[in-house]
C-alpha cells in the first residue's frame, strides 16, 4: 500500500489515517481491514501497545486472558495487527494536518507525507507525574527510588517489604497499590485530598489491613530526607516517617497536541472541563472525517476492553460515513 499524498489522491481505495498505537488504535486498525479499508498508523514511541506496556500485574479483567500482563496483552496484539492490518510506523509524530480535495494531508517527522480519507484519534492518556508534587517542598530533592510516579509504583513490591511507604491519590490504582503493598511492608500510608473514588471492594481491603493508615481530605505539604527517613509534613498537622512516596493521582488525557497536529481545524474540536475530547456515541468529533477512540475520550470507564470495543466502534462508524458524500454524518 502506497501512502505518499501524491498516489493516495488518484486512487479509488479508502485510506484511513490512525494516530496512536494503543488499544483503541490497534482494534481499529483491525476492523477496518475487516470492513475492507486501508489504513496507516503512526505511533510516537518505538513500540505498540499504548499504556498497556505498562501495566505491570497480571490482570483479572480482560475475558479469556487471565493473568496476562499488560506487557503480554500488547504482544498478543501487536502480532495481530502487524499480520497485515495496517501499516504502522513506529518512532514518528504527526506534525502538521491539512484538509483538501476531501482528503486530510498529513506531515509526519522523520519527514515524510501521507494521506486520507478519514482519521482516528487514538493518542489515549498519560499517567500524571511531576506536575501532582510541583508545589511540595522538597519533591524536587528525592531521588527516583524515593519517589516513584505512576505504573512504576507497582514494580518490585517484593523489595518494599518491611518497609514504609506513602501513597499519594484516591483512586482504584492508589488503593490496590496500597493492597499489595500491605501485604508485606511495615506501614502504608494513603493520603488523598478528598474523598476516595476507588472501587468499593479495594476500599474495604485496605480499611481491613491493620497497617494501612487513610488519610482522606489531606495533601502533602513537604518532604524532607532525615536520618530516619523521609518526613512528610500533611495538610492536617500529623507528620509521617516513610521510606519510599508513590504517587498514583490519575491520568490526563493526550489531547493537547491536537491543536499542534490539526491548526485551525482545532477550533471545531470540543473538550470537557479535563481537557477530554468530546465525541457522539460512534465516535464522531466536531470537524467532519475525524474520529476518537480510547481513553482520550472516555474518561468515565479507562480500559483496555473499552478501548478495543471503542476502536472497534468507531471502526464501523468511519467505513459506514465513507460511503456517504463528503463525510456528512460527522457530529457537531
Amino acid at each position: 500500500m502506497n501512502l505518499s499524498a501524491e498516489s493516495n489522491a488518484g486512487t479509488r481505495e479508502r485510506i484511513v489515517g490512525i494516530i496512536g498505537g494503543g488499544p483503541a488504535g490497534l482494534s481499529a486498525a483491525l476492523w477496518l481491514r475487516n470492513l475492507g479499508c486501508a489504513s496507516w498508523l503512526v505511533e510516537s514511541s518505538d513500540r505498540l501497545g499504548g499504556m498497556q506496556n505498562l501495566d505491570f500485574l497480571g490482570n483479572d479483567w480482560v475475558l479469556g486472558q487471565r493473568d496476562m500482563t499488560g506487557p503480554e496483552l500488547a504482544a498478543r496484539f501487536t502480532e495481530h495487527v502487524e499480520a497485515g492490518a495496517a501499516q504502522v510506523l513506529l518512532d514518528t509524530r504527526v506534525t502538521r494536518i491539512t484538509h483538501d480535495d476531501d482528503m486530510f494531508r498529513v506531515t509526519l517527522n522523520p519527514e515524510r507525507q501521507v494521506a486520507a480519507h478519514a482519521l482516528l484519534i487514538a493518542t489515549g492518556t498519560r499517567y500524571r507525574s511531576t506536575e501532582v508534587m510541583s508545589d511540595v517542598q522538597g519533591a524536587t530533592t528525592m531521588t527516583a527510588n524515593e519517589l516513584v510516579y505512576g505504573p512504576w509504583a507497582f514494580t518490585d513490591l517484593a523489595a518494599l517489604a518491611g518497609r514504609r511507604v506513602l501513597v499519594i491519590g484516591g483512586g482504584d490504582n492508589a488503593f490496590e497499590n496500597t493492597r499489595l503493598l500491605s501485604e508485606t511492608a511495615a506501614s502504608v500510608d494513603l493520603v488523598m485530598r478528598a474523598a476516595s473514588r476507588a472501587q468499593a471492594a479495594l476500599q474495604n481491603e485496605v480499611a481491613a489491613r491493620s497497617n494501612c493508615h487513610v488519610h482522606a481530605h489531606a495533601r502533602v505539604l513537604a518532604l524532607m530526607r532525615t536520618p530516619a527517613g523521609i518526613d512528610v509534613a500533611l495538610s492536617n498537622g500529623q507528620r509521617l516517617i516513610v521510606d519510599r512516596v508513590h504517587v498514583l493521582a490519575g491520568y490526563a488525557p493526550n489531547t493537547d497536541v491536537l491543536t499542534e497536529m490539526f491548526g485551525v481545524l482545532a477550533s471545531n474540536f470540543a473538550f470537557d472541563a479535563s481537557g477530554y475530547l468530546r465525541t457522539d456515541d460512534a465516535g464522531r468529533t466536531g470537524v467532519a472525517g475525524v474520529y476518537a477512540a480510547g481513553d482520550v475520550c472516555n474518561p468515565e470507564f479507562p480500559s483496555v476492553v473499552a478501548a478495543l470495543a471503542q476502536g472497534a466502534r468507531a471502526a464501523k462508524a468511519i467505513e459506514h460515513d465513507l460511503r456517504q458524500p463528503l463525510h456528512s454524518a460527522a457530529a457537531r
